[in-house]
């Protein structure tokens, strides 16, 4: 029997698979790097330009301090959560057509 995540445990998740998903953007040549929100400095901003368009995550200092991310050398385009999920939806679109 499957047992209920915590929301600690989920969030963890979330962040490993933006991470992941960071390191791999990276790999393809597309412009990734942490950034810095003035409304939350304590939090680091993960950014990806992909070919769908920009896309962000928040994520607690210690699971970035020591993953040597470069600097972001943009600025965030405005995405809302809504924007970043369809982006992320047109992206996988985009990878499914060219299996």
């Amino acid at each position: 029997m499957a047992t209920q995540s915590t929301a600690d445990e989920a969030y963890f998740d979330r962040n490993q698979v933006a991470l992941a998903f960071g390191r791999l953007a990276l790999k393809l040549g597309w412009r990734v790097g942490l950034g810095i929100d003035p409304s939350e400095p304590e939090w680091p901003v993960l950014y990806v330009d992909t070919p769908a368009g920009q896309v962000s995550w928040h994520l607690p200092s210690a699971e970035v301090a020591s993953a040597n991310w470069p600097a972001y050398p943009g600025a965030w385009d405005g995405h809302t959560v809504e924007e970043k999920r369809e982006r992320l939806a047109r992206l996988v679109a985009m990878a499914v057509d060219e299996l």
